[in-house]
């Protein structure tokens, strides 16, 4: 099972200190000289593998050796989910680092260009006064940020913090061997600390990332040596901009002579203060800042030789006016007359009302937009949720809604695609299929004979399949396999169907996993498949609906008559047509032949919900219900809760083994 990221690579990377030599703040030379060195040669720099559901892969670990007092340290990379937005390089203090001192990494780049269209998220540096990271150990999905022991720091640097580019040539983008100074000055006591950025990004075929650190000084002493940022400090949220200055704590430096002060929602740096420096004396600056936005500050020295000295970058968060957007409407696929539902999730940051309107747009390009009112087809135009009661064709395209409480605030363009029935196989006296025209070759000599709806078909495990005609190309919204089987044996690998070009090429199957009582389906992507099995519920000789969906993302369901049996995730399937199609036999000529009956066979484009599955299971003649969500206090295992529920609790209510109240005595 592997996981593909279309637009990020997410990944995170750490250095640890492991050797037997302890840092202590009395071991730190003096200003200037480097206590430690980490990586010094460019051999030993840590990169971030490809790291992914399914791969194979294990933790890349690259010995990093710290070139003053022997100590090993290793990179690792993060676990394999794919939502954590951030890369990682930092270090691990076991008896702290207490004082005032001084962090300086030398950041490499690598040959696939860089940072290009990385960078999404801006770098930040991070300390952690907590002891308890002394002790943390070296494992995946330990410090995503999740343990709330971290905390931002201002930070300096002389490359830029955001690039988002196409192509390693575009400008921004630094250039293959490129290295760059990251620093801080942190007084304290520290455990832990860690550059983190979404670093992800694919380069190249091999999908590695793009930074590493080169080399790793620490020094003591006076932390005087840049202006810092006190007003708003690092990560302050909710400033309030009328009226705000901005402060700071100029360099202690004899020669230098004036400010120039930097702000802008670019980190890359934006001059406020005009092109003349500020007097030496000022420390503080009134800026033309806005609501609802993020900045980025810094203030830079100037001596009186011209020299100019960066200062650290701090950011901060202006206070709220605008609706807030927790949750994004989802795309969406229903199927032919069902229901499509769209929701948003916003707060309102000062109490005020909010009101909501949902628009319709076809291409989902902004400005054909349409507004959505209530009718027989649409409910919930101007709340929070809208329902499309009865989808089509001519209800595809793309839903947002604006959200407003007095500042007026869009979602994003969700889009509906109208899911369809691809191909339905009845199977009762002929192999055709009766939507599309995917009528099959029936090959050897199936019986029919009656079957869970009509007739049904019967493979002898010899030599009886179906062969179907080439097509099955477009699965990109997901898919639905659904058919009443009734196995007679439990043959290796028995296929219900089997969609490909061949073993292994572009498989979609579905099929007993190998000679166990459970289910599988089965998706590849090219000659590389990952399945999903379901628990040991199949039963030889009885008639049972076996349904598995898949979304978009690779996600499944599995359901044995209506009911979920099983999930997990498997590969999204290429969107080519495949040749080599059978009812009741493999792609594989190892595998056995199915052996047994089939009815009522059925493809879909789109997967289906909970309520289309039980809704497949009940056309049976004679099924009543589905139980789909047991209840809580359903006593009799029936699916409700009832006076039969309540007669089990009464037949115990006077059962009672306390003693001395209800017992006279101990029973032997």
């Amino acid at each position: 099972m592997r996981c593909v990221v279309n637009s990020l690579l997410l990944m995170l990377m750490w250095i640890f200190l492991l050797g037997p030599t302890h840092i202590y703040a009395e071991n730190v030379t003096s200003m200037g000289n480097p206590f430690m060195t980490v990586s010094p040669n460019l051999s030993d720099t840590g990169y971030f593998p490809r790291q992914g559901p399914g791969t194979g892969s294990t933790i890349n670990a690259n010995g990093i050796t710290d070139g003053n007092n022997g100590t090993f340290n290793t990179t690792w990379t993060g676990d394999a989910n794919p939502s954590w937005p951030y890369d990682g390089i930092g270090l691990q203090f076991p008896e702290g680092m207490e004082g005032v001192h001084r962090f300086e990494w030398d950041m490499q780049t690598f040959g696939d260009g860089g940072w290009y269209n990385t960078l999404d998220v801006p770098i930040r540096v991070q300390v952690t006064t907590d002891p308890a990271f002394a002790n943390y150990p070296i494992i995946t999905g330990t410090n995503n940020g999740a343990d709330g022991i971290w905390t931002s720091v201002p930070s300096h640097n002389n490359y830029p913090l955001y690039v988002s580019a196409a192509v390693p040539t575009e400008p921004g983008v630094p250039a293959f061997g490129t290295t760059f100074v990251f620093e801080i000055d942190y007084p304290g006591t520290i455990y832990g600390i860690r550059i983190i950025g979404d670093g992800g990004g694919v380069a190249g075929s091999d999908g590695t990332g793009f930074v590493g650190a080169q080399e790793i000084r620490v020094f003591t002493g006076d932390g005087t040596g840049r202006a810092k940022p006190v007003w708003p400090p690092q990560d302050a949220e909710g400033v309030t901009v009328s009226g705000l200055e901005l402060v700071w704590i100029p360099v202690a430096d004899p020669n230098a002579v004036g400010h120039l002060v930097y702000i802008g929602t670019d980190p890359n740096g934006l001059l406020a203060s005009g092109t003349e420096p500020l007097p030496f004396e000022t420390t503080s600056f009134l800026p033309a800042i806005a609501k609802d936005t993020v900045y980025f500050w810094r203030v830079d020295e100037i001596r009186d030789d011209g020299e100019i000295i960066t200062g650290y970058t701090a950011i901060f968060k202006t206070e709220l006016s605008l609706p807030i957007i927790n949750v994004q409407p989802a795309d969406v696929t229903a199927g032919t007359g069902r229901k499509a539902v769209f929701s948003v999730s916003a707060t309102e940051p000062s109490g005020a009302p909010m009101t909501y309107q949902w628009f319709y747009d076809a291409d989902g390009v902004p400005g054909g937009e349409v507004m959505i009112t209530d009718g027989p087809n649409h409910k919930g135009a101007l709340t929070d949720r809208l329902m499309l009661l009865d989808v089509s064709s001519a209800d595809e395209g793309y839903y947002f809604c604006v959200v407003d409480n007095g500042n007026a605030v869009p979602t994003r363009m969700a889009r509906l695609v109208e899911g369809h029935l691809i191909a339905h196989w009845p199977l009762d006296d002929d192999p055709n299929d009766i939507v599309n025209g995917y009528g099959g070759t029936a090959h050897g000599e199936p019986v029919y004979e009656p079957g869970v709806i009509g007739g049904a078909m019967r493979f002898d495990g010899i030599n009886d399949y179906v062969e179907l005609p080439p097509g099955f190309a477009d699965f990109s919204w997901g898919l639905t396999l659904s058919v009443w089987a009734k196995p007679k044996t439990n043959g290796a690998w028995a296929r219900f169907v089997d969609f490909a070009n061949g073993s292994p090429s572009d498989n979609i199957l579905f099929a007993r996993g190998d000679t166990t009582d459970s289910f599988v389906l089965e998706i590849y992507d090219g000659g590389a498949g990952g399945g999903v099995w379901s628990p040991a519920v199949l039963e030889l000789n009885v008639w049972q609906m076996l349904t598995a969906t898949v979304d978009r993302y690779g996600n499944v369901v599995l359901y044995k008559n209506g009911e979920r049996v099983g999930v997990g995730t498997t590969r999204r399937p290429n969107v080519v047509p495949r040749g080599s199609n059978y009812i009741g036999r493999s792609n594989w000529f190892h595998d056995l032949p199915y052996a047994g009956s089939m009815d009522d066979l059925r493809l879909y484009d789109y997967p289906l919900t909970a309520q289309e599955v039980a809704d497949l299971y009940l056309l049976a003649p004679g099924t009543e219900h589905v139980c789909i969500a047991q209840p809580q206090f359903d006593l009799n295992g029936d699916c409700t809760v009832d006076l039969k529920d309540l007669a089990i609790i009464a037949g115990v209510w006077l059962e009672c083994g306390r003693y001395p109240s209800c017992l006279d005595e101990i029973p032997e």
